[in-house]
């Protein structure tokens, strides 16, 4: 499995604001561009990461296992 360390920002980034649109504003993407990458990472790694409901986005159980590793790798790419 070979995670884009821009995947897993965008993908950070969902799951704090839970927001599609609001992700992409704190990365500098457009909406469009916000759900292609989650679509690109869920495809990576087999599983739906989040569950969208109405407006508001919250983490799959499968979301709640890769947020923490997602947030480590990130941190250790920033370092």
């Amino acid at each position: 499995m070979n995670l884009q360390i821009d995947f897993l920002r965008t993908f950070i980034a969902v799951a704090d604001t839970k927001s599609f649109t609001r992700a992409g504003k704190q990365v500098n993407r457009s909406q469009s561009a916000v759900s292609m990458q989650v679509k690109r990472l869920e495809e990576e790694v087999g599983k739906p990461l989040f569950e969208r409901i109405g407006k508001t986005t919250k983490l799959t159980s499968e979301g709640n296992v890769l947020i923490g590793y997602a947030r480590r790798i990130v941190k250790e790419h920033n370092d």
